[in-house]
């Protein structure tokens, strides 16, 4: 087969084959159904077969398919790898948990990341907020279309950000994302804030 034609069949074929993939169980159901069409072994046999079937649905060792996301995920669990698997994931969210609703005291040597919208209520020592320019902060479609509540919306979600610094405030912008103008700072521009390329 040509073009995306041979595209979507092989990877129609991949996804037929693989582990726990439920295609080959629908078709059986269905072919009992309406009792037409050739069996499974011989959908698997068109599919590429048996042997193909078999080496997608190998068990494989994590280490030998991605030796570095294991290394890293290894040491980031430290003495918890031989924790039973439930134990183990539970554990492994505690430590990676990018921001807590609990009101637990935030860990001195981790950097708690939060959206604009959950950090109401907070003081924390800096705030760095990532993209204090229209198209992100109140969006490329607000500024375009001048929705007034969006606008208002983003201007007082960048406040409460702000106001959550206790000692130091950083914003940034970018002039650019992905080749297009950021559209400017439109926010920054109404408190007197210039910003330093």
């Amino acid at each position: 087969m040509q073009g995306l034609a041979g595209v979507l069949a092989g990877i129609g074929r991949i996804r037929a084959l693989v582990r726990y993939s439920d295609a080959l169980d629908a078709y059986e159901a269905e072919r009992e159904r309406s009792a037409a069409g050739p069996t499974v072994d011989q959908v698997v046999k068109e599919l590429g077969g048996a042997a193909l079937r078999a080496r997608l649905q190998a068990e494989y060792e994590p280490e030998l398919r991605h030796p570095r996301a294991v290394t890293r995920l290894r040491a980031l669990m430290g003495d918890d790898a031989a924790l039973p698997i439930a134990d183990g994931i539970t554990r492994l969210l505690d430590r990676v948990a990018l921001s807590s609703r609990d009101g637990a005291t935030p860990d001195p040597h981790r950097v708690t990341l939060l959206t604009l919208h959950s950090t109401k209520g907070l003081e924390v020592a800096r705030v760095y907020i990532v993209g204090a320019e229209d198209s992100q902060i109140p969006g490329y479609r607000a500024m375009r279309d001048q929705l007034e509540d969006e606008i208002q919306e983003g201007r007082r979600l960048l406040y409460v950000g702000m106001t959550r610094a206790r000692d130091r405030l950083i914003l940034t912008r970018a002039d650019q994302r992905g080749e297009r103008p950021s559209g400017g700072n439109q926010f920054l521009d109404e408190m007197g804030l210039a910003p330093e390329f």
